[in-house]
């Protein structure tokens, strides 16, 4: 779950991080108000979750209030990385003398620092041409990162000595901050040095886990700020699964809509993509890539509800391995109060179920209840599901 810079820099704020003064606008009267408020000389950005917004033109300096409502008009409703700008982010202007990188994320074995003293937009740029320039080394979980560690780090990166213990302590409260907040990313892209010999941070990314929020209130009723594949904004069935993962105990569901006409429920990792890859070579589209692991009903059943929802689905495919911790009767009955509120026919809309285990033969009644639904017999494979359903959506 991506925070946007709001959020982000609310976050960091509150841990006495020197962080520039800024709120959200959601119009350019908001702006010029705030640019007011501000002292004038204010930067204007769009909020949205996406990385180098300056070279897409969505980070903008304003010199007055005048200036950045003017700012705010041609940012607001513009579309940033595949995603419409509807608010923004207003923020005193900083006077930037030099732009450092920072950023923490995780490696395959542990927490992962990556410092450079070559910051700004074109981050990419210096990581592709001249690698050596971002210095990075991995943080004891445990023990976490101390200030002599940052020192080293930002010392090898080539920073001049005298902003060395400045940087280091502030590295390490960061990451702290990171450490926190259960996150998986936190990026700040500018970190500026300013003409007086402050620090500031100018740019900054996170991204928490989601499987964290319970122990974050402050943040389980945000705006939803993720993306989907390729950086395109949600649509509304992808934020109604998110939003009941987050609403509902229990194990995680996933929901990712893709160009096709046959819907997939499926779980396991690898049995669901094989399943994906089992239906591409037998002719058929998927609708939708799923994952779940094991909940309350409420959670599959919001699963099949944004699968009955979505206008491009002729066919559903329910393909799962064998459950141990969750009852097939659970599934089932997901299903059935779904199909119920969805208004959905099975002898129209095909469906398909490959589900094996505990109360299996409950299952099989309640299925045989509903008109329609084809229940694969005991021991049926992945592939002859897959099969079954391409047939009935092709018929």
């Amino acid at each position: 779950m991506k925070l946007l810079e709001d959020h982000a820099k609310a976050w960091l704020r509150a841990r006495a991080l020197p962080v520039p003064d800024g709120r959200a606008a959601h119009t350019p009267e908001d702006a010029a108000e705030l640019a007011r408020a501000l002292g004038g000389r204010v930067a204007v950005k769009a909020l949205v979750a996406a990385g180098r917004r300056g070279k897409a033109g969505a980070v903008k300096i304003a010199n007055d209030e005048i200036a950045a409502e003017a700012v705010a008009r041609g940012i607001l409703g513009a579309e940033i990385a595949g995603q419409r700008t509807r608010r923004l982010y207003v923020e005193a202007a900083v006077d930037i003398a030099a732009e450092l990188y920072l950023s923490f994320g995780f490696g395959r074995l542990a927490p992962q620092i990556a410092v450079s003293r070559q910051g700004g937009v074109d981050i990419e740029t210096v990581a592709a041409s001249d690698p050596a320039a971002i210095v990075t080394a991995e943080v004891d979980a445990i023990r976490g990162l101390s200030v002599w560690q940052a020192a080293y780090l930002w010392e090898r990166a080539g920073v001049e000595s005298k902003l060395v213990p400045l940087l280091a302590a502030l590295t390490a409260r960061l990451y702290t901050a990171f450490r926190d907040a259960d996150a998986l990313m936190l990026e700040v892209n500018p970190l500026a040095v300013t003409r007086a010999g402050d620090l500031s941070i100018v740019g900054t990314m996170m991204e928490i886990d989601g499987n964290a929020l319970f122990r974050h209130p402050e943040w389980q009723d945000l705006e939803l700020d993720e993306t989907g594949p390729g950086g395109r904004a949600l649509n509304e069935r992808e934020r109604a699964v998110i939003a009941a993962d987050r609403k509902f105990q229990g194990g995680a569901i996933r929901y990712t809509e893709l160009p096709g006409d046959i819907a997939l429920f499926v779980s396991g990792g690898g049995a669901g993509l094989l399943q994906h890859d089992l239906m591409l070579a037998a002719g058929g589209r998927p609708a939708n890539h799923s994952d779940l692991s094991p909940a309350s009903i409420d959670k599959p059943a919001a699963l099949f509800d944004a699968i009955f929802a979505n206008p491009g689905a002729k066919g559903l495919l329910i393909g799962m391995n064998y459950l141990q911790l969750l009852p097939c009767t659970l599934i089932v009955e997901a299903l059935l109060l779904s199909i119920k509120r969805n208004g959905v026919d099975p002898r129209g809309f095909p469906i398909v179920v490959r589900l094996f285990g505990p109360k299996e033969d409950e299952a099989r009644r309640l299925a045989a209840t509903v008109p329609g639904i084809h229940y694969l017999p005991h021991g049926a494979s992945l592939e002859e599901g897959v099969r079954k359903i391409v047939a009935l959506v092709g018929a």
